[in-house]
């Protein structure tokens, strides 16, 4: 039986990351369901950038993950298409560079909810069809244990990402399904496209490895832990020594 696998938001950054490092691993039968948010030159492009062999594999779907009712039509579309799903990587999340009296409710809450709520309802509604011993994946943040000046509500979801990684653990059990999360650091994405060198500078000087991440070692990692059978409720840093010294 084919191995079944879905990554939100998985066209771009940490996302397109772990996709192409499940895709390069996959079987000839497997599917990879990839969700976008309103994207669709890039999802384009991230398709294109595949083999004709994994091209056949893909189903992206357009679906915006702040909106409950778009992420219950992309649940939808995949109970059509198949009974089961082996791995699920709760990627998506977006953020804001706002100080916190800047915050408007509107803006804190669409983050909330893409990053947290919807989240936790995707699991909820997959749970059926999510095989015994399948895995999930939270994309946390380190910035969810170590707080950041950028972004506070991002901190405050990321660090709810890692709670709910650990209480679902409980809740999975009956199925043996396991639940991880991986913390990242700074990342080399788009997300730092418009730091200035001194910016660079400023945060390499706390970073141990006095670098940026790849987004490769990233999915590197978050492909290790998604096929590890006995990591369950696990947090994983991955941060270059991130203010160690």
């Amino acid at each position: 039986m084919s191995k079944v696998t879905i990554i939100t938001g998985g066209t771009s950054g940490i996302g397109r990351g772990i996709a192409e490092k499940i895709l390069a691993n996959s079987g000839a039968d497997d599917i990879l369901y990839v969700s976008f948010g309103h994207n669709q030159k890039q999802a384009e492009e991230f398709l294109h950038a595949q083999s004709e062999a994994d091209q056949k594999k893909l189903r992206l779907i357009q679906a915006d993950m702040s909106s409950y009712d778009q992420m219950m039509n992309f649940v939808t579309r995949i109970k059509k298409e198949t009974d089961h799903v082996d791995w699920l990587v709760n990627n998506v999340g977006i953020s804001t560079y706002a100080k916190y009296e800047d915050y408007t409710f509107e803006e804190w809450s669409k983050i909330v909810n893409t990053n947290l709520s919807v989240p936790v309802f995707l699991v909820k509604e997959l749970r059926p069809i999510i095989r015994e011993g399948g895995s999930i994946l939270f994309t946390g943040s380190y910035a969810g244990q170590q707080a950041y000046s950028s972004s506070l509500v991002y901190g405050v979801t990321k660090s709810a990402i890692h709670f709910l990684t650990k209480s679902l653990v409980k809740e999975l059990e009956p199925k043996q399904i396991r639940v991880n999360a991986i913390a990242p650091g700074f990342i080399e994405t788009s997300w730092h496209k418009n730091r200035t060198p001194e910016s660079y500078e400023r945060i390499n000087r706390k970073i141990a490895l006095h670098r940026f991440g790849e987004i490769s070692e990233v999915a590197d990692m978050a492909y290790e832990i998604l096929k590890n059978g006995y990591m369950n409720g696990s947090i994983v840093d991955i941060h270059g020594g991130y203010d160690y010294f």
